[in-house]
């Protein structure tokens, strides 16, 4: 088979060389872990396989940039639509429907991540901080008007620090263990009623 090669990318264009690897990654990794090599990733993406070390030290790395870039979207879309949420219950339901959603959507390149990276890889966990962090913020903001509404109970009876912990927990150990550990495909409407009924039940009173 021969090289796959999107056009060369100008060398001035910073982004859009690293756009393209990232874009040429994403299809070339859920195609096939093994056979995406850095050499083919820079050839698809239309740039030199220097520039793929440049920014990424391994696949594992190219990986973790892709998921970023995907929570990012994600967070984008909750943000918008937390805006015509009044109501912190409705708003949290929306926080874990949309999430499991998108998760649907790209729930190879999810899988795939786990597998190959996990959530226990330290410089995983660095280059996620910023992305983790912004939805942990979502979720603070949710618990607290929830809390200053009267819906969701008070500290001390409610740790919001654990309350969070415990939803992304729950969220990322569900997909874990129905994508990687079952094999199964998600059925996000279903799922994200069963996970926001659990998890309400430790925050309202």
């Amino acid at each position: 088979m021969g090289k796959r090669t999107k056009p060369t990318q100008p060398r001035y264009d910073v982004l859009g060389r690293y756009t393209a690897l990232l874009d040429a990654g994403e299809t070339l990794l859920c195609i096939g872990y093994e056979q995406a090599q850095p050499q083919l990733i820079a050839d698809t993406a239309g740039v030199s396989v220097g520039l793929f070390y440049r920014h990424f030290k391994s696949k594992q790395e190219l990986l973790t940039a892709i998921i970023v870039r995907h929570l990012n979207k994600l967070h984008l879309q909750i943000v918008q639509a937390h805006k015509a949420c009044s109501h912190p219950i409705e708003a949290m339901q929306m926080v874990i429907l949309l999430t499991l959603r998108y998760f649907h959507q790209h729930q190879g390149l999810i899988k795939l991540f786990f597998i190959q990276v996990g959530y226990g890889d330290i410089t995983a966990t660095e280059q996620l901080q910023s992305a983790r962090l912004n939805y942990r913020n979502i979720l603070l903001a949710i618990i607290e008007d929830g809390i200053a509404q009267g819906i969701f109970l008070n500290p001390p009876a409610l740790n919001v620090q654990i309350a969070i912990n415990s939803i992304i927990g729950t969220i990322n150990w569900t997909l874990y263990d129905l994508l990687v550990v079952q094999n199964q495909n998600l059925q996000p409407e279903a799922l994200a009623t069963q996970i926001s009924s659990h998890l309400l039940r430790s925050l309202t009173r």
